[in-house]
């Protein structure tokens, strides 16, 4: 009776065994077909949380309510890109070159971020940034067409793309309207429109607005001390003159064009005193300023001033025009250990539908938005009449401000050499003397 149990038992484990070797043949000759391959929604999900958690880090300059904009911006990238995590790290613009091309040095870089149009050609030169051409025209959701392309030379290189713009304005007047009316003063708006808005009509503003002993200036040019360029190029090309030649091999400011704007400048503040003294950092929004200048994206901080009514204008015209300066920035990929995702990323915030949400504070490169009342009614104030005649009207004649790959080295002679007339310690004809000596060898 055991010897017939023992026979029975050998019996079942054979024929399960061969079961078991014909459900794997069926399972190994099913490979390969379409309901395999395919899989249930529930894999995939698992799948997609299985990815590779990636932090990317994302610069800008911006202030604090761009950077609440891009963390907006980031969760919805989050929910098609569970994947990736974006820090946004902040860097005052006065330093950001300098500072990006040390962390780029140590390999220590952001994986994606803002670059101005000087910024770019020196990253350009030592081949820090990532070629996106194939990428974003190969995508047909992107819409790369979209993109104005004229936008796009500063940022090409043979047939190569490295960036994407997504800002560029052209340099304002943002004015206290509370203050011209209390003066009796006709607004910058107002001079425009019967096409007297001069420089002549701006300083006799500013000297009428001007309370010095009370702290109060007519005006006020510079954002940052260090920024010269957006500060004194629309003044420079107003007159005539200019910082370098066309291709950027010559110093050629110091001319009489150059010569009466930079002494314009210095009679604001030192001789008229309509202009606060270097180093003073009254802003606009405190209402002691008649005028600033600055570009488009500073209404971030203007939308906040909620104690006089302030509007924006183009630049006065000077003996050769307005020489408005036209701002530049982009979005560029930098070479990391992401380049993937930083594109997907890049991709992303340039989109049509990111750039109309960015547009509340930038002038955007999308035909899409640009043309339509996204970008003109993004937000209250300025009014779409004010955006028209200030930022729109003007792009057509405003002239991008020079780049060159030596700019960190320019820009830090020019600061350096500007103590002169700051310090007053010598007259314009001398620091621009001296200017030309020191800044020629840089442009070689």
């Amino acid at each position: 009776m055991k010897k017939a149990s023992m026979v029975i038992l050998a019996f079942m484990l054979v024929i399960s065994v061969l079961i078991g070797c014909s459900s794997n043949k069926k399972a190994d000759d099913n490979k390969g077909t379409t309901s395999e391959v395919v899989k249930p929604v529930e894999e995939t999900k698992a799948d997609d949380k299985s990815k590779e958690q990636v932090k990317l880090q994302f610069s800008i300059w911006g202030n604090d309510t761009h950077k609440k904009m891009y963390e907006d911006l980031v969760v919805e990238f989050k929910q098609t890109h569970s994947n990736i995590d974006v820090e946004i790290i902040t860097i005052p613009f006065a330093d950001y070159q300098q500072k990006l091309s040390i962390m780029m040095a140590s390999k220590t870089a952001p994986d994606v971020g803002w670059l101005a149009e000087r910024m770019i050609p020196q990253f350009l030169e030592f081949d820090h940034l990532v070629d996106i051409s194939t990428n974003v025209a190969a995508d047909s959701a992107y819409n790369f067409t979209d993109v104005y392309p004229s936008t796009l030379d500063i940022f090409k290189k043979g047939d190569k793309l490295y960036g994407i713009p997504f800002s560029t304005p052209p340099m304002l007047v943002y004015y206290n309207k509370t203050l011209f009316v209390e003066k009796g003063l006709k607004t910058p708006l107002e001079l425009y429109a019967e096409g007297n808005w001069t420089y002549d009509e701006f300083l006799k503003a500013a000297k009428v607005i001007s309370n010095p002993g009370s702290g109060v200036y007519g005006v006020k040019l510079v954002r940052d001390w260090k920024n010269w360029s957006d500060a004194l190029l629309p003044l420079f090309w107003s007159q005539g003159a200019d910082v370098f030649n066309p291709d950027g091999t010559q110093f050629v400011l110091n001319s009489p064009a150059g010569q009466q704007s930079l002494q314009t400048y210095s009679d604001m503040m030192f001789k008229d005193q309509v202009h606060p003294k270097p180093g003073d950092e009254i802003t606009f929004d405190t209402g002691k300023l008649g005028m600033f200048t600055d570009r488009y994206s500073y209404v971030s901080k203007a939308r906040a001033i909620t104690d006089f009514e302030w509007d924006i204008a183009p630049m006065p015209a000077g003996a050769n025009g307005r020489g408005t300066s036209l701002g530049y920035a982009g979005y560029s990929v930098f070479k990391t250990e992401h380049p993937e995702e930083a594109m997907e990323f890049l991709k992303f915030v340039t989109n049509q539908k990111s750039m109309g949400i960015t547009s509340q504070f930038f002038v955007p490169a999308r035909k899409s938005v640009l043309e339509s009342d996204i970008f003109k009614k993004a937000a209250p104030l300025p009014s779409p009449e004010s955006i028209q005649v200030a930022v729109l009207d003007q792009m057509g004649e405003a002239r991008i401000a020079p780049g060159h790959k030596n700019w960190q080295q320019i820009d830090v002679k020019m600061q350096t050499l500007l103590d002169y007339l700051y310090t007053q310690s010598a007259t314009t004809e001398e620091v621009l003397k001296r200017m030309e000596s020191e800044m020629t060898p840089l442009l070689k």
